[in-house]
């Protein structure tokens, strides 16, 4: 068991290192897999984490991947969702609560993915951005191990932040972050497993320095990219768990397509359409009205209905058209 924590450690703390994301997520399933419970493996990770974070953000901090700017509301936030995480973790099922995580991966690696399609401006970042990711991936660390590194590093290039300073800031901010989650699991259960520990910060330290001089000399847009398939892959791997969650995440990532694809098309372009869907609608409800009261269309209307039946499709219709006329003559398209 425990040539295979090393190889965990090695390959999960390798993929946290290089795109600031993926330790807990590779780890917590494997460790559980080979028969360590979940409340030993989850501060096992968190301990480790917080070692292996000082190493792997010490790394970034050489090559130039810090920012304390965006680093520092990462671990205020991060603590304060770890905090309110870590008591859920023992009220809420394990495979539910993987599950839910692998649908929020799924989703914030897809919308992560459409803003490196379009081009998000590097450089000019919004701080709310920082800290609603900060905190939401503290949350999903406490409960489940994982989930931090990716919700962060999506988040912080959603908001503007160059991908190399995303990583970097991430696995600095996530070694305070995982430390506040071990102080309350130490506290809660007042057990450690030191052996899984041990073996996982080994395998770590070698991969660490490694990870992050891939990301140095990887190129901004093609490390954002890689980031975004890194995440949606775990998110994937998380949902499994579940088919239903799947389902869900893949539903979850076409909404956030549509929605995407509305706010670019434009505000101004989408209430034209919607008022061309009205007329149409006017059109085709008067039509119908007329067809039913000629016998073309067979419609079951009792012959008392049958006058009220004709002018209150009429009416609809009418009021649809109108919606539509106004919705296109309010303001003309960009």
């Amino acid at each position: 068991m425990a040539i295979a924590c090393l190889f965990i450690g090695f390959v999960g703390q390798y993929v946290n290192s290089a795109v600031g994301m993926g330790y807990g997520t590779i780890t917590a399933p494997l460790l559980l897999l080979l028969g360590i419970r979940p409340d030993y493996a989850v501060p096992a990770i968190l301990l480790s984490e917080t070692i292996l974070g000082i190493l792997s953000g010490g790394a970034h901090q050489v090559v130039g991947n810090v920012q304390r700017k965006v680093a520092l509301p990462l671990v205020i936030t991060g603590i304060l969702g770890t905090v309110l995480g870590v008591p859920l973790a023992f009220f809420l099922p394990d495979k539910e609560t993987t599950a839910l995580i692998g649908i929020v991966l799924i989703t914030v690696g897809f919308l992560s993915l459409l803003n490196v399609a379009r081009g998000v401006k590097v450089g000019e970042y919004s701080l709310r951005k920082i800290r609603v990711s900060g905190f939401f991936a503290g949350l999903t660390n406490g409960i489940s191990g994982g989930g931090y590194g990716a919700i962060t590093t999506t988040g912080l290039t959603s908001a503007g932040v160059d991908p190399h300073v995303a990583v970097g800031s991430t696995v600095l901010s996530e070694a305070a972050v995982a430390l506040s989650g071990v102080l309350l699991y130490s506290y809660l259960l007042r057990e450690i497993n030191w052996g899984v520990i041990v073996a996982l910060l080994i395998g770590g330290a070698f991969a660490a320095p490694i990870g992050a001089l891939t990301t140095k000399s990887a190129p901004s847009r093609k490390l954002g990219v890689f980031i975004a398939v890194v995440v949606i892959s775990l998110g994937v791997f998380s949902a499994y768990v579940r088919s239903e969650a799947l389902v869900l995440g893949v539903v979850s990532a076409a909404l956030v397509l549509i929605v995407y694809h509305l706010r670019m098309v434009g505000y101004v372009r989408l209430r034209v359409a919607m008022g061309g869907i009205n007329s149409g609608l006017g059109i085709f409800v008067i039509a119908l009205a007329w067809l039913s009261s000629e016998g073309l269309v067979p419609v079951s209307v009792p012959p008392p209905l049958g006058v009220v039946f004709f002018w209150g499709l009429v009416l609809v219709g009418a009021i649809f058209v109108a919606a539509g006329i106004l919705g296109v003559s309010a303001r003309s398209p960009d």
